[in-house]
């Protein structure tokens, strides 16, 4: 316990010193004792001050107290009216609590009433049938507008009366009555009318468009009839079906005859082939050889009247001009041909354009029409469509076998099998699949024989003896080569118009017929050049051919086709070779020279060049003694050999080339160290007098 305590006074002392007036009298050196008197004796004044500053202030501390008392009771007068608003409070949001749950009940009441008055209200809306509706039902003229309105109201009343009496209505039971008989009146109204436009459809030379255009417009009536009575539409539509379908069945038939009477039916035969022996069309052939390079034919050869068996000319505008207006049989008939007047002959495509694309216009027109009135889509549209079509498409197809069958115009069915194809993709632009089954069809028809008869070509030409064509076989174009050249290029230029991607695409198959054609003209050319003894004619044979091959594909397509490649490269090939025979003919010593001497420097044989001086000093004399003549030989002949002066002029340019290409390896030669002293170089012309000279038989174009 002593313990305790002097740590306490130890930590006391330790506070005390630390207090700034104590640090402050320690300093100093003051008695403590002194310092501690002096202290209690201001704490006695300071006491005495301040005891007498509360006596003076006791009145003042009398006041405050009554104040405090006043204000305390105020207080307590305050709490007791704040606690009775406070109970008087709560009473009120008890009543508010009650006002509130009582108005909830109330406001679920009204919208409870007023979901039932509308209910109630539309039900009898639904159900009353005014006097205006049964007036304009039963009396106005059923193509005015007000009709077709209260006609939508009627079918309206009719599905909700009907929900309503299935719900045992007896409102519902009111009306059923009255609507039904109404409904019957209107029915029979609306048959009536239907029947008479269809009537009208087979009225004599009647526009059955009109009709139909009528029928549109009232498309919600047979609405009305299959949903209230589905045996009348079922009359009705199959009344439209029968009508229509004997309708196109006896105009299209009736239409088609008659265009058919207007193909020219003498116009190829089945011995017209590329390779005919028909000596009037090789004649004519052979003339228009002729005249495509702008020499005359010979007088001994005439043109002929089947001049498009083989050629395309403007038969290709039944392709391009497919949407132009079609043939008219009376009109057609009555018009001037060949410069007398008479029936006209038309080519078997232009009728099919005609019929097809008559065709084509109405079934899509009637396919668009079926759907939107008889309110059907996809497959029972097609349905609806066969049945209405069918026997249309189905005598079109006998015509067109008929025909066909019998058909040798090769051309002719392409250019068909073509617009078929556009045809088909103008149906789908319009958005009419109806017709796919039937192209596919008329494909599968004309393809075959289009074939047949492609096929037919080149066997002729296989089988064909050019010694038996002509007496006297020349090395000028043959006109089997002519034929062939226009027919391809005919097919092609049909092909090029093309562009149409389909599912029918026999474009594989069409360059396979044709490849296999140029396969066997190359043959016949190959054989028609074996007639001639020499090679230098059999080249100008070969080359006059593929000239004219090459020129009418040209001329005749706008892109260059695989057998006007085959063409070119094989002209190119017998130009070269040509070039050379005729060089080696009048510069054979020259040329031999060359070619030995090159062959020996290339094997490193000096001792043998050495032995060559004298033949070198031979070749430059006989080079210098007629080079002037053999040029002028040259020029005259290759422009008499062929009759192409385009042709004739560029074969000159590349054997005059060649020829100074073998001048200057011919110096070249003789800048080797066994020449160099060869007395006869000083004769030689420069090569720059000889291009010199060379340019002079260049042709101005």
């Amino acid at each position: 316990m002593e313990d305790h305590c002097d740590s306490q006074i130890k930590m006391d002392l330790k506070v005390s010193l630390k207090d700034s007036i104590i640090k402050e009298a320690l300093n100093s050196g003051v008695d403590l004792r002194q310092y501690s008197q002096q202290v209690e004796q201001q704490l006695q004044e300071v006491e005495l001050v301040s005891v007498q500053d509360y006596v003076n202030q006791g009145t003042s501390l009398a006041q405050l107290h009554s104040q405090f008392t006043q204000c305390d009771v105020a207080l307590e007068r305050m709490e007791v009216l704040l606690s009775t608003f406070r109970s008087q409070l709560g009473g009120l949001s008890s009543d508010i609590l009650q006002l509130q749950h009582q108005s909830a009940q109330l406001g679920l009441r009204l919208s409870n009433r007023q979901a039932a008055r509308s209910l109630a209200g539309q039900i009898i809306d639904d159900l009353v049938i005014p006097e205006a509706l049964i007036r304009h039902l039963l009396e106005t003229p059923v193509t005015e507008p007000s009709f077709s309105e209260q006609l939508i109201i009627l079918q309206a009343k009719l599905a909700l009366s009907g929900d309503h009496h299935q719900r045992c209505s007896r409102a519902a039971q009111d009306v059923v009555p009255v609507l039904g008989a109404l409904r019957i009146k209107v029915v029979e109204r609306l048959r009536q009318f239907l029947l008479l436009k269809l009537q009208q459809l087979r009225r004599p030379l009647a526009n059955y468009q009109l009709p139909q255009n009528s029928l549109l417009k009232h498309k919600n009536f047979y609405h009305f009839l299959i949903t209230q009575e589905p045996e009348i539409a079922y009359e009705v539509r199959q009344d439209y079906v029968q009508t229509m379908s004997k309708l196109y069945f006896s105009y299209f038939k009736s239409y088609s005859t008659r265009l058919l009477k207007l193909v020219d039916s003498n116009s190829v035969n089945k011995d017209d082939v590329l390779a005919s022996e028909d000596a009037s069309l090789g004649a004519a052939a052979a003339a228009a050889a002729r005249s495509l390079f702008g020499r005359a034919a010979p007088s001994g050869r005439s043109s002929s009247s089947k001049s498009t068996v083989f050629t395309l000319g403007t038969r290709i505008e039944v392709v391009t001009n497919l949407e132009a207006p079609v043939l008219v049989p009376h009109a057609a008939a009555t018009g001037t041909s060949a410069g007398h007047k008479g029936e006209t002959k038309y080519s078997y495509e232009i009728v099919f354009r005609s019929q097809h694309y008559a065709l084509a216009d109405n079934a899509c027109r009637e396919y668009l029409f079926l759907c939107e009135f008889f309110h059907v889509e996809r497959a029972p549209a097609m349905e609806l469509f066969q049945e209405v079509m069918g026997k249309t498409c189905t005598i079109y197809m006998k015509f067109v076998e008929e025909y066909v069958s019998s058909c040798y115009d090769s051309l002719a069915l392409f250019l068909c099998i073509q617009m078929v194809q556009r045809l088909q993709y103008l149906c789908h632009k319009r958005a009419v699949p109806a017709l796919d089954f039937y192209y596919e069809s008329l494909v599968s028809t004309l393809w075959p024989r289009f074939e047949y008869l492609v096929q037919a070509n080149i066997q002729s030409v296989r089988d064909c003896d050019p010694s038996r064509l002509y007496s006297n076989i020349d090395t000028r174009p043959h006109y089997v080569v002519r034929r062939y050249a226009e027919y391809t290029s005919a097919i092609s230029a049909i092909h090029e118009h093309n562009s149409i991607t389909s599912a029918m695409d026999w474009t594989p198959r069409l360059h396979h017929l044709l490849s296999t054609m140029q396969e066997e003209v190359e043959g016949f050319t190959l054989r028609l050049a074996a007639a001639f003894t020499k090679r230098k004619d059999q080249l100008v044979a070969l080359i006059n051919n593929y000239d004219l091959m090459l020129s009418v594909m040209t001329e005749r397509n706008r892109e260059e086709s695989r057998e006007a490649a085959r063409c070119k490269e094989l002209l190119s090939a017998r130009i070269s070779e040509f070039v050379e025979e005729i060089l080696f003919f009048h510069f054979e010593g020259l040329v031999r020279f060359v070619k030995d001497c090159e062959v020996m420097l290339t094997r490193g044989l000096n001792e043998a060049l050495r032995n060559e001086e004298r033949r070198a000093t031979q070749t430059i004399n006989a080079f210098m003694a007629g080079w002037k003549k053999s040029l002028d030989e040259i020029n005259k002949e290759i422009l008499n050999l062929f009759p192409n002066f385009k042709n004739g002029t560029n074969i000159l340019q590349a054997t005059l080339t060649q020829l100074v290409e073998y001048y200057h390896r011919f110096q070249k030669i003789l800048t080797q160290h066994p020449f160099r002293n060869v007395p006869a170089r000083a004769d030689l012309i420069n090569i720059h007098q000889l291009m010199v000279e060379v340019r002079r038989y260049k042709p101005a174009f």
